[in-house]
């Protein structure tokens, strides 16, 4: 990442929308969070969104990309993918950043530069993030769409994942794919053991209320696995979970067919900390 010339202007207060929030986190920690496209794909979108597109060139003219989806619960917006792009204006790593960014479609909202200050406050880190508009009207725009209440919810999001209690789990569906998206406090490989190892199948890989009494893996393309499932109280006989493996890339990706024919793809991406586990069920 390269440094910038800065100004240190001061965004004008007319057309600003400003807002401050302190993270019990180091500052080259929250710095990351706003550069790292995995992480900012977390955080970024507001509540009941998720961003399946984040690209960022994070250098002065360098460009990003920010898809915001809406999930089901996100009323009429449901299923709609809004896709925004911007330029990086400023980059002092470790202390600010300023971008702008618009939506491809026609309309609300529009235009807008972000100014992001870092602050150190002892261990923790004081953000300042002023959001400016081009043109008093702008400003009035932003202000009736719910800017402010927008980023709090994303803010709050970035503080949950400083915080390594990044929300537990994200599912949508698309067509006949189910996906499901959960956070592990954990590094990629003690992950990728719990799912792959016997002796730890046993003792997560059941409903409320189930348990696992036996689990065997073959854990090479084309071989097998076999879970057993029932009912902790033995009311029930059970069933056995079972299927071949299609695909194994350690510790990064694994391909199981069902044995009723269903396609789960499980990949283990890396984002530091916390650990993001994704699972594809189609």
């Amino acid at each position: 990442m390269n440094k910038s010339t800065s100004s240190l202007t001061t965004p004008p207060a007319e057309r600003t929308l400003t807002t401050t929030r302190v993270f019990d986190a180091p500052r080259e920690l929250v710095y990351r969070a706003w550069t790292d496209p995995r992480q900012l794909a977390l955080w970024f979108p507001p509540e009941h969104f998720t961003a399946p597109v984040c690209q960022l060139d994070v250098r002065p003219g360098g460009a990003l990309r920010i898809d915001m989806k809406g999930d089901d619960d996100a009323g009429d917006f449901a299923g709609a993918v809004f896709p925004a792009v911007g330029v990086y204006r400023e980059v002092v790593p470790n202390e600010r950043l300023a971008f702008t960014l618009k939506g491809l479609e026609e309309g609300p909202p529009p235009m807008v530069l972000t100014t992001v200050i870092f602050e150190d406050q002892g261990r923790k880190t004081k953000l300042t993030i002023h959001q400016t508009a081009d043109t008093i009207a702008d400003y009035d725009v932003l202000r009736k769409i719910g800017a402010t209440e927008g980023l709090r919810q994303s803010l709050d999001k970035l503080s949950a994942l400083l915080d390594r209690k990044a929300p537990d789990t994200t599912v949508s569906v698309t067509g006949r794919s189910l996906s499901l998206t959960r956070i592990f406090d954990a590094p990629r490989e003690l992950v990728w053991k719990a799912y792959t190892d016997p002796a730890h199948i046993v003792k997560w890989s059941f409903a409320k209320d189930w348990e696992s009494p036996f689990a065997e893996t073959d854990l090479r393309e084309g071989g097998s696995f076999r879970i057993g499932m029932r009912p902790a109280d033995h009311s029930e006989e059970g069933f056995v979970f079972a299927g071949t493996y299609r695909e194994i890339v350690k510790p990064s990706r694994i391909v199981q067919v069902i044995g009723d024919g269903r396609v789960m793809t499980t990949t283990f991406d890396d984002v530091s900390r916390p650990f993001r586990e994704r699972r594809h069920d189609h």
